[in-house]
């Protein structure tokens, strides 16, 4: 297995890396403002559900109850314990099954190698497997192949969470941001565990004289395993939050969403601009409304002129013209009517 000095080596050889970029990425999520925050969108919802529902399953597939029985641990034996006694010990503890019988039989038969057979693999794979039979040349390897299908079935799964929790009509283009990252994550546990059951050396619990030194390798991977797939689901839920909150992680949506928003936004104003003309149209061609637009403006001329006969008004106007740069009114004047007529004026022969 990984020693404590590989551990502390990767540690000393990543730290520096990553951890400038976490307290980075904690300080923009804690200074982030309020008003950027806003609340979870439904579809991303659903994916942190199926997160949640994987993670959970994977952290209960760690407790003893769905993972079978050590009898080694149950009944206190060490790995050169005979099979007889070992059985007789576990007789005493609960009634023997069909599976025991058969397990007492290929221990005996196997000795010292079906024992570190089933600390490394498992009960399951020694008693089932018709392939091989322990202490033959390539036994390791048939047992092997025919526990990797077992293997790899729950990172299997795992993978067919992440990619649901991912998929752009789940989760949202928030999810789908991360399905590249995910799938990545789930394929480098499942090959973790592969190079770790393939390279696991056996001496340690050959030399073992004592229960607590055997180390029982496949119930350990079914706990990592389990807590490996719960924190990963864990922090890419925690992420895709974080996103889809406007917490962090913000990205500026693609070229191609943004000229879609603008041709939506202009085709909205094209129609009101529609309707105003459709309204006008119906102004200016009935008589009678015709008649009351003309009465109004006849009348708001009268009302603006009297208006502007007044002594305030004319005083304020006479103010607001000494404070005025016509000139530079005159130039702006000069570049709104060039840049609405510029494009419906006629093109220069050549």
């Amino acid at each position: 297995m990984v020693s404590w000095q590989t551990v502390q080596s990767l540690l000393f050889f990543f730290g520096p890396l990553l951890l400038p970029r976490i307290l980075a990425t904690y300080r923009s999520i804690r200074s982030r403002p309020a008003a950027q925050i806003r609340p979870l969108p439904q579809a991303t919802s659903y994916a942190l559900s199926v997160l949640l529902l994987s993670g959970i399953l994977a952290f209960l597939s760690t407790l003893p109850l769905f993972s079978p029985a050590n009898i080694f641990r149950l009944t206190g034996s060490r790995l050169q314990t005979p099979a007889g006694v070992l059985l007789t010990r576990l007789a005493a503890l609960r009634p023997l099954t069909v599976a025991d019988e058969k397990l007492r039989q290929i221990l005996d038969d196997g000795g010292l190698d079906a024992r570190l057979l089933y600390a490394h693999l498992g009960p399951s794979v020694l008693t089932s497997c018709p392939f091989a039979k322990p202490g033959d040349i390539d036994a390791k390897q048939m047992y092997f192949l025919y526990a990797l299908p077992s293997i790899l079935t729950p990172h299997l799964l795992h993978l067919f969470a992440l990619g649901i929790a991912t998929s752009g009509f789940l989760s949202g283009r928030e999810g789908s941001q991360w399905r590249t990252v995910a799938c990545i994550a789930g394929i480098v546990l499942g090959a973790a565990e592969l190079w770790l059951v393939i390279n696991y050396d056996d001496k340690h619990n050959m030399r073992s004289t004592r229960v607590g030194d055997i180390d029982f390798v496949f119930w350990k991977l079914q706990v990592w395993r389990g807590l490996a797939v719960a924190a990963v689901d864990g922090v890419l839920g925690w992420v895709i939050w974080l996103q889809a909150t406007g917490r962090a992680f913000l990205t500026a949506p693609p070229a191609t969403e943004r000229i879609l928003d603008h041709a939506r936004l202009l085709e909205g104003v094209l129609g009101k601009i529609r309707g105003v003309g459709v309204l006008r149209n119906g102004t200016v061609r009935d008589v009678t409304l015709r008649k009351k637009v003309d009465e109004y403006w006849s009348k708001e001329t009268e009302v603006m002129k009297d208006v502007e006969e007044q002594t305030e008004v004319l005083e304020a106007q006479r103010s607001a013209l000494r404070r005025f740069d016509v000139v530079r009114v005159g130039r702006e004047a000069e570049g709104y009517i060039d840049s609405v007529l510029g494009g419906v004026q006629a093109p220069r022969p050549p």
